[in-house]
């Protein structure tokens, strides 16, 4: 039985704002529902007798300190901005739609 069906592929891909064709909704539900397949065998497997494991590497990730520097001001900050509006920066609205 498919765990996904085209309509759930068709709001999913209303939510992330996606134009699908047909077809891809049709080729998509398909491959997400193989994907969910897949899922599932793995979680069927019984692990009750595996130990638990962290990460094998034991490399040491390298950082500098972190040391308290004085930051721009919002002055600086807006100086070189193309447009700014109360004090933010102004930027072109990107979705079509009011926030």
């Amino acid at each position: 039985m498919s765990q996904i069906s085209r309509d759930d592929v068709a709001r999913l891909a209303k939510l992330a704002r996606l134009a699908l064709t047909d077809g891809e909704l049709d080729h998509f539900a398909g491959q997400l529902d193989a994907i969910l397949g897949h899922v599932s065998r793995v979680q069927a497997v019984d692990v009750s007798g595996v130990k638990a494991t962290d990460n094998p590497l034991k490399d040491v990730n390298v950082t500098r300190p972190d040391a308290v520097q004085r930051g721009l001001s919002q002055e600086q900050a807006l100086a070189e901005a193309p447009s700014a509006v109360d004090g933010r920066f102004a930027v072109p609205q990107i979705l079509g739609e009011e926030q």
